[in-house]
């Protein structure tokens, strides 16, 4: 007489040692179970075989326990969500009698040290020493990456919505430091070729929706207008009145030069 299957997911379930994915994939058996009354052969004997593993599984070494306990605290205490998801599954898998592969042992030493008390002590330092200048370079890139979509847009919100936050060094310096950043700081923070009453005309070059023949000069109303969000040289943003228009057209400073008076 074949067992009742419901039994068998409450003993699996109850055990504590069944964690990560293993436990994923009896919750979402169980879950079709209740809703369709019955499992294939297949599901049937992966179920059996999770149940073997957890009946003749070893315990986990106290020490090795503990070493990925504290660091499961230390990573969810930094929000490093991955590494606490990363090693709670090489918990799970330890607890089915299934030895680490040399690849995840090298990835749980750089976790740990990631999560190391001097790790930690030179994370506090960056926070602490986190300058006004800095500030100021990470909210111009957020801006830039809000408005080119879709590369660091977590970060880019939280520096926007909270002049507390502070990034990683390495999210930072991946974020403020690449290329495309770097011009668009260098863009914003540079003195401008055009005060506001500076007369200027369209360059030749500029693109063709730029030109009118209204368009041939005009003032400079403001300068650094709206947030640069072109990664171009000379992308700082001016607002210029053409003469013969009624309203103010926003414009980059590399379609700009010097204008008749």
């Amino acid at each position: 007489m074949a067992r009742r299957i419901q039994p068998i997911f409450d003993s699996i379930l109850a055990d504590d040692r069944l964690l990560g994915s293993s436990r994923s994939f009896v919750e979402s058996l169980q879950e079709q179970y209740t809703r369709k009354k019955s499992l294939s052969q297949g599901q049937r004997r992966a179920l059996g075989r999770i149940e073997a593993q957890l009946a003749s599984a070893p315990e986990i070494d106290v020490g090795e326990q503990n070493r990925l306990d504290s660091l499961i605290s230390r990573a969810a205490a930094a929000n490093d969500r991955w590494a606490v998801t990363f090693i709670t599954s090489l918990k799970g898998q330890l607890s089915m009698g299934r030895e680490l592969s040399p690849r995840q042992t090298e990835i749980l030493k750089k976790v740990e040290d990631r999560h190391s008390d001097k790790a930690q002590a030179m994370r506090e330092s960056w926070a602490s020493n986190f300058s006004s200048e800095m500030r100021e370079k990470l909210v111009i890139a957020a801006r830039y990456y809000l408005a080119n979509p879709p590369y660091f847009g977590d970060i880019a919100k939280k520096a926007l919505e909270d002049d507390s936050y502070v990034p990683s060094e390495r999210s930072y310096r991946k974020m403020v430091e690449n290329k495309y950043a770097t011009k668009v700081i260098e863009s914003t923070l540079a003195e401008p070729k055009f005060n506001a009453g500076s007369h200027v005309a369209i360059r030749k070059t500029a693109s063709i929706g730029l030109h009118s023949t209204r368009r041939t000069n005009g003032v400079v109303l403001k300068v650094d207008a709206a947030p640069v969000t072109s990664a171009a040289r000379g992308s700082k943003v001016y607002s210029v009145l053409f003469f013969g228009d009624s309203k103010a057209t926003l414009i980059e400073e590399r379609w700009l030069k010097k204008g008749k008076a």
